[in-house]
């Protein structure tokens, strides 16, 4: 089929109407394989004729017919589109051959089987004219759909036709697809259903048994298509894809003879003329559209014609270009002279440059043997800026050893003179409160000197006066007395015997209480462990993936900041804990704890870096240590344990050796051992005296994560020292799994350290109660026994007071005379202790002289001790500043070691790049010749000025002559090969040409036999089935005027056969006559569809049974062709069979117009 672009109407909203644009060329095109096809094409591709489904009916009419040679005469008149079949009279023969095997095929019954392919199996619609929801499964052979007027007939037609892709403008019900929206919706769909089975199957390994279009349209104007295979997948949405799928199956849509519509089939039935009927048969039987092509063809061919007589003309003026291009190059041979001088010129010019290129491999040799000497000498200053820092470093050291050993002595001094000033404060205590007892006793000799004096004075008045009055019954009372007084004492005593227990019982809970307290403070300790363990475990389980997490909020943020830089010199290194791991997760807290700030600090390489950086933390808010070091060769073979111990730097794995470097430096790493248990760290510290490269043993303490220290004092002696664990997360790298299994495992053992103090708490607890308990029991028996003594001291009273009264006064002496010795003992008490208290007195003021010379010594050694330790710490600092500055001044001459390093590395590589452009310059030189002298006197300037003017001469020659010789030896190529191409194309065009000549002769012959057997055919069986109703008639065709009309005689007793013109024949005679003729068509047509909307609408009931009988057996003869007929009428009088498929559509919905109202029949 002719190519075709399509451009829309700019009038068209929805894209239905279409101009199509044919391009020059035709469906007969036999160069591109894959091009469309044209339905007819593709009817020949599946085994059927155009002119007839038929194959043996093509193959007896064709018979003889093939070779244009074979007629009387070398002119096919078949080829002329004037002729017609009343100006030249058809063969008889081949009339009388069809007319036998037409009459044959109609008597034969041959079962009409469904087609595997092709068929229309359902059409169903969404919101389309008058339905908004329909579906029509349709029969493979004969359809009749049916209705009351207004059901919606002919809308399945049209969806049928809008589906397989035709314009809503050529159905005649719309002008676009919009239009055909149902009122009240925003959009449409139709869609059919298309039986894909057998071998003639479209893709069936894509689209299955059943292949499914849908169309889909909106009120804006937007068109869609969708192709879908038999589970519903959308296999493609172009409308390219449809076209081929209609070109396999010759579905026609858009045929005017094959798709009849309600206009179509009126115009046709009812009122078409003899013009109007040849359009119709001459564009149903496709005929129109191969003349079309073959027209295409022929201007084609004229344009060829034409390009064929240019083209000579263009060869001729090749020829003589090719002709000229050739004198050149035979000109230009004698100018080669020229060209032979400047290519020894430029030989020449060449080995100059290798020449030259030698001579700076020297000189750059010679660099490196400076380069080498400047490292040697360089090298030589680090080693002694080295040796010089080590020197220092020693010296710090001892220093630090100084200050230790003064600090050890001053200890003991401390110790002495505290000891000293606490003897001479208590001495001078206990002398200020004997002055105080002193004076005491001295009031006291004074008061009892004064007692005596009454004393004496009323036991002479009381001994005067008691002379008389003494008798039995006071005898009796005073013996009683005594008895009740020993009474009392016995009370007395017993109640101080008790209570002397009481300060025991007390002591006993206050000692109770304080155990109390002491458990309560490991319980605390614990639980805050416990805590602390229980957060360790929970943050290393929780920051498995976190990186940044130990470390500072901003530090990610420092360290992309360090990343960005560009003016480092040399780019910090850090933090450093994320280059370094820990292979032995349990000394991880006391090695964070060792390293303390260090493992978040970076490592610099010189003051400027280390400024830069700080800038940088201060921008970022994040505040970064920061330690120089020098790169460079850093071994620690020969200063680490000579043994297998661990050390610190042993279960560590560094990434990076600067900062190996920092962390030996500043904190011993390499000679720090690690021994878990304490006792056998201990032995191994200090049993076999100091060990070679053993600074110090960690070991681990009982509570988790802490540990002991021991070292070596300054002084020589064993220290140890607490090492408490690091309380913050781990910075450094680690197995995440083996952390948490041991953060687990140290969690366990705080909670089994925890339970044991609440255990010794609870004991601790018990037994304050039970010393409670005694003390409460032992008041009540206190307050018992103050009842019995209080009874008996009640009791003396009594008697002595019986006694007084029976007897004045009767005690008075006796109790002077007590009272008198009383005094007197006090008296001589006193006086005794006045003389103990002044010999005391004497003593501590002895003592007091003795501890005062005592503490001025003590200070005296405490000051002079201490000024050493100033001295030794002055030292210590100097030694500290000395080596701070051998050790800038080693990382200085690193510095310039790596730099000359640098140096003699880019000299190095100058050389070897050197060396690779004299190789290159060299083979290059070798490629045009063997190495050549240089003349004397001449240099690499002085050649490339000669080149440059024998280039001159050259081109001047060359200008002369139209260009170098290799450009005319390129031109006379380009010339000859232009010429040799264009006399091919030439020939290739003129061979084309003649092949499309012959074959638009035979096509063109071949046309007219398909017009001729189409139209005998037609006649044939349109006189068939007019007998079928004992009428006769004739079709006449002028293909000259382009005419088609039917002559018809309904009366077969006449004897002539000329009939009667239609528009001389009753209604139905009319109806009928074109209903057989629209058969004859058809059954000249090789489409698989036919399809006709209400052509019995013009029928009586007579009429219309015979037509309807005559179409059911005309489509029963057609053999696997799928009808669908719409017809308004009932089929209740027409006979079906199996084959027939009637669908009923239901009768219209009638809205009622608001205000409009019903008649009331029932009331008439």
């Amino acid at each position: 089929m002719a190519g075709r672009k399509r451009l829309r109407d700019p009038d068209d909203v929805d894209g239905d109407s279409e101009i199509e644009i044919e391009s020059a060329t035709s469906s007969f095109r036999q160069n591109d394989g894959n091009h469309k096809r044209t339905k007819v094409a593709m009817a020949q591709a599946m085994g059927s004729s155009v002119v007839s489904e038929e194959d043996d009916y093509e193959e007896v009419l064709m018979a003889g017919s093939d070779d244009p040679g074979d007629g009387e005469s070398d002119i096919d008149y078949t080829l002329r589109q004037d002729s017609s079949d009343n100006e030249q009279e058809d063969d008889e023969v081949d009339e009388i051959k069809a007319t036998q095997f037409v009459e044959k095929k109609l008597r034969e019954h041959k079962e009409n089987v469904p087609a595997d392919s092709g068929v229309i199996e359902m059409v169903y619609m969404r919101n389309f004219m008058c339905h908004s929801n329909l579906t029509i499964e349709l029969g493979p052979l004969i359809n009749f759909i049916i209705g009351h007027n207004g059901s919606g007939k002919s809308a399945v037609l049209t969806a049928l036709q809008i589906s397989l892709g035709n314009k809503a403008s050529g159905t005649n019900r719309a002008k676009s697809l919009k239009d055909m929206i149902k009122a009240g919706t925003d959009s449409g769909m139709v869609g059919v259903k298309i039986k894909n089975r057998g071998e003639n199957a479209y893709k069936p390994e894509l689209y299955g048994e059943t292949l499914t279009v849908e169309r889909h349209f909106t009120k804006s104007g937007s068109t869609t298509f969708k192709l879908k295979s038999t589970e519903g997948r959308i296999i493609t949405t172009k409308k390219g894809d449809l076209d081929d799928v209609l070109d396999h199956f010759a579905l026609q849509m858009d045929n005017p003879i094959n798709v009849l519509t309600q206009d179509l089939a009126r115009a046709f039935l009812a009122g078409s003329t003899p013009a109007e009927k040849y359009r119709f048969f001459i564009k149903g039987t496709q005929l129109e559209t191969l003349d079309g092509d073959y027209n295409i063809l022929e201007e084609h061919l004229d344009g060829t014609e034409a390009q064929l007589l240019t083209r000579e003309e263009m060869i001729a003026e090749l020829r003589q270009k090719e002709v000229e291009a050739a004198g050149r190059v035979k000109r230009a041979e004698r100018a080669r002279t020229l060209e032979d001088k400047w290519h020894h010129v430029a030989r020449q010019h060449a080995w100059a440059q290798v020449g030259d290129a030698e001579a700076t491999l020297e000189h750059y040799e010679s660099n490196v043997d400076k380069a080498r000497e400047q490292l040697e000498h360089h090298e030589k200053i680090a080693e002694e800026a080295g040796v010089r820092f080590d020197s220092e470093d020693t010296a710090v050291e001892a220093a630090k050893r100084g200050v230790e050993a003064h600090q050890e002595a001053l200890r003991p001094l401390k110790d002495a003179h505290a000891a000293a000033n606490e003897k001479f404060a208590a001495n001078k205590a206990e002398l200020m409160k004997l002055v105080a007892e002193e004076r005491t006793i001295k009031e006291n000799i004074k008061a009892h000197k004064k007692e005596i004096n009454r004393l004496d004075a009323e036991l002479g008045e009381e001994r005067q006066r008691l002379a008389e009055a003494h008798g039995d019954a006071h005898q009796q009372r005073l013996a009683k007395l005594d008895e009740l007084k020993e009474a009392a004492k016995q009370a007395k005593q017993a109640l101080d015997s008790h209570k002397a227990r009481l300060p025991d019982l007390t002591q006993a809970v206050k000692a109770a209480q304080e155990a109390l307290q002491h458990a309560d403070a490991p319980v605390k300790a614990a639980e805050q462990e416990e805590a602390r363990r229980r957060t360790a475990r929970d943050q290393v389980t929780k920051e498995q993936t976190r990186k940044w997490a130990p470390y500072h909020p901003k530090m990610e943020a420092l360290c992309h900041a360090i990343d960005r830089e560009t003016r480092f010199r040399t780019k910090p290194v850090g933090p450093m804990g994320l280059h370094v791991q820990l292979i032995k997760p349990q000394w991880g807290s006391l090695i964070e704890k060792t390293f303390g700030n260090s493992l978040d600090s970076f490592v610099v390489t010189s003051k400027y870096d280390q400024e830069l950086l700080q800038s940088l933390s201060n921008r970022v808010g994040c505040p970064a240590n920061s330690i120089i070091m020098a790169r460079g060769a850093f071994d620690t073979a020969g200063h680490e344990p000579e043994d297998d111990s661990d050390t610190i730097l042993r279960v560590l794995r560094i990434d990076d050796p600067i900062v190996k470097q920092a962390l030996v430096i500043n904190h011993g790493c390499e000679q720090t051992v690690l021994i878990e248990d304490i006792d056998a760290g201990k032995s191994y510290m200090f049993d076999s005296g100091r060990r070679k490269n053993v600074r110090a043993v960690l070991t681990m303490a009982r509570r988790a994560g802490d540990g002991q220290r021991w070292e070596w004092s300054r002084a020589g002696e064993q220290k140890a020292s607490g090492v408490q664990g690091w309380n913050g997360r781990t910075r450094m790298v680690t197995d995440r799994q083996q952390e948490i299994e041991l953060r687990q495992k140290e969690h366990q053992t705080a909670q089994q350290a925890l339970e044991h103090a609440r255990q010794d708490r609870k004991a601790a607890q018990l037994t304050l109660n039970q010393a409670k308990q005694a003390v409460e029991k032992h008041k009540r028996e206190v307050n018992a026994l103050n009842i019995r003594h209080q009874e008996a001291d009640d009791d003396v009273d009594r008697l002595q007071n019986e006694i007084d009264a029976n007897i004045p006064q009767d005690g008075r002496l006796q109790e002077l005379e007590n009272q008198l010795r009383e005094v007197k003992a006090e008296l001589e008490g006193a006086k005794a202790a006045m003389e103990d208290a002044m010999g005391a007195r004497a003593n501590l003021n002895d003592k007091g002289r003795e501890f005062k010379d005592a503490v001025d010594e003590a200070q005296e050694a405490l000051d002079k001790e201490q000024a050493l330790i100033q001295r030794a710490e002055q030292r210590l600092q100097k030694c500290e500043d000395d080596r701070r500055e051998a050790l800038y001044a080693k990382n200085a001459a690193l510095d310039d070691v790596n730099r000359y390093k640098e140096h003699l590395e880019r000299t190095q590589q100058k050389v070897l790049d050197q060396k690779a452009v004299v190789d290159d310059w060299t083979s290059e030189a070798r490629q045009t010749s063997e190495r050549v002298g240089i003349e004397d006197g001449q240099t690499i300037e002085s050649l490339g000025q000669q080149l440059s003017r024998l280039q001159e001469d050259i081109k001047k020659a060359q200008r002369q002559q139209g260009g170098s010789r290799e450009e005319l030896v390129a031109a006379h190529l380009k010339a000859h090969n232009a010429l040799t191409e264009a006399k091919n194309e030439t020939k290739m065009m003129k061979q084309t040409a003649d092949t499309l000549k012959s074959t638009l002769t035979e096509r063109r012959r071949r046309w007219g036999l398909f017009r001729k057997y189409i139209s005998m055919r037609t006649r044939i069986q349109f006189n068939y089935l007019l007998s079928e109703r004992n009428f006769r008639g004739r079709v006449l065709l002028d293909h000259a005027e382009k005419k088609l009309d039917i002559h018809v005689e309904p009366d077969m007793t006449k004897a002539s056969d000329s009939g009667r013109q239609a528009k001389t024949l009753s209604g139905g005679e009319k109806s009928f006559s074109t209903i057989c003729l629209l058969l004859s068509i058809w059954e000249a047509m090789g489409s698989p569809i036919r399809c006709l909307d209400e052509f019995d609408v013009y029928m009586d009931s007579v009429n219309r049974a015979q037509s309807m009988g005559l179409m059911i057996q005309t489509a029963r003869r057609s053999v696997g062709r799928q009808f669908i007929l719409i017809t308004p009428q009932s089929m209740s009088n027409v006979d079906l069979g199996d084959d027939v498929h009637v669908h009923k559509m239901a009768d219209p919905e009638r809205r009622r117009e608001p205000g409009q109202t019903a008649l009331n029949f029932g009331a008439a």
